[in-house]
């Protein structure tokens, strides 16, 4: 356990279980959700009050068609699968099917001089959809950790003492969102830093560090820092790594180079990662 706040980035979604065993291994937990996702539960009451659950300011709600929009979008998503599917995040110029969508966002933003006001719908639309695809995810894992627990359906029509083959073996979970490109994955990061930034960034979350579940997710965050001018920093102190005693999980723990300056970048990705330690847990 670690007196320091931790807060799971960018996940909005963690399977109860998952979050049960987090809270075990950390303490306490912060769970960023944008307005209008359902509420998480947990299984265990006892857990309860380790977990907080923190959603963007009040100024930053969207209007009560939200819901609308949000599942007009996710209707066009499962008219529109098939061998072509676009990803939640597309944005294809396809005509008339998401002209309406795409007005109502740009519409949303027309008036206010603040940015984050301009974009609040456009973060809530891309977060839930987020959302969406980690559920999906964990219903697929779900799927494959039960048909590679059963008895293979040919056991019974093969001889006794030939070796009967394991489909499922060799078969990995999934590691990440599905149909997520690094630039979706931009879109997910600066979603989240611009409903949640100012959270984290003040009161009992100042300093807190992002606690990922998925490779990719801290990959992706270090190699933003590719090629910039940052600052020399050392690697985490020994002491600190053992704080997290994490039975059953692969713990990585990184501090992300430090911009030399900030104002310089036009990335406000960069910017919000810039310095903070990940922690990325593999199960």
């Amino acid at each position: 356990m670690t007196d320091t706040p931790i807060v799971l980035f960018p996940h909005t979604h963690v399977d109860s279980r998952v979050l049960e065993r987090l809270i075990e291994t950390f303490g306490s937990l912060t769970l960023c959700q944008p307005w209008f996702t359902e509420p998480t539960v947990l299984s265990n009451p006892s857990k309860k009050g380790a977990l907080k659950v923190c959603f963007p300011p009040e100024a930053l709600k969207p209007q009560r068609d939200f819901k609308h929009l949000l599942s007009e979008y996710q209707g066009w998503m499962r008219d529109h699968q098939g061998g072509n599917r676009p990803t939640a995040f597309s944005t294809h110029e396809t005509g008339d099917e998401t002209w309406a969508i795409r007005k109502d966002i740009r519409d949303a933003g027309k008036d206010p001089d603040d940015p984050a006001l301009r974009n609040t719908l456009k973060w809530h639309l891309v977060l839930n959809l987020a959302r969406d695809l980690e559920e999906e995810r964990e219903t697929a894992d779900t799927l494959l950790q039960q048909a590679a627990k059963s008895k293979s359906p040919l056991a019974e029509a093969i001889e006794r003492d030939e070796q009967t083959p394991d489909m499922f073996g060799d078969l990995p979970l999934s590691a990440a969102y599905p149909y997520v490109t690094d630039r979706h994955r931009n879109l997910i990061f600066e979603a989240w830093f611009g409903l949640f930034g100012p959270i984290i960034d003040s009161g009992i979350e100042t300093g807190a560090e992002l606690l990922t579940l998925d490779r990719q997710v801290m990959t992706y965050a270090l190699d933003l820092f590719d090629g910039c001018d940052v600052q020399p920093i050392g690697d985490i102190n020994p002491s600190q790594a053992k704080e997290i005693d994490a039975q059953g999980f692969t713990v990585n723990r990184e501090k992300l180079p430090q911009l030399s300056d900030p104002s310089a970048s036009i990335d406000p990705v960069q910017k919000a990662l810039s310095g903070r330690t990940f922690i990325l847990l593999e199960a």
